[in-house]
C-alpha cells in the first residue's frame, strides 16, 4: 500500500472509533437519565450491545490501519541505511 492510503484509512478508522465511542457514551448517558419500561429496557439493551460491536471493530480496524503504517515506515527506514558506507 502507499503511505498516502494508510494515512486517509487510518485517519477513517479514527474518525470511525471516535464516532462510535461517542454514540456509545450518549446513548448510556441518555438511558441514565430516563426510566424506561421492561420493553424499552430490552430495545436499548440491544442498542448498547450493537453499539459495543461497532466501536470493538472501528478500533480493531484502526488499530490494524496504524500497525500497517508503523511497519511501512520501519521497512523505508531499514532500506536506506545500510547503504553508502564501505
Amino acid at each position: 500500500m502507499r503511505p498516502e492510503t494508510l494515512d486517509l484509512a487510518t485517519d477513517v478508522a479514527q474518525a470511525r472509533w471516535k464516532r462510535a465511542v461517542d454514540l456509545l457514551w450518549r446513548e448510556v448517558v441518555r438511558l441514565r437519565r430516563q426510566r424506561l419500561e421492561a420493553r424499552e429496557r430490552e430495545r436499548a439493551r440491544r442498542r448498547l450491545k450493537n453499539l459495543r460491536h461497532i466501536v470493538r471493530n472501528a478500533l480493531a480496524e484502526y488499530h490494524a490501519t496504524a500497525v500497517a503504517r508503523q511497519k511501512e515506515a520501519e521497512g523505508k527506514k531499514g532500506a536506506g541505511g545500510g547503504q553508502g558506507r564501505g
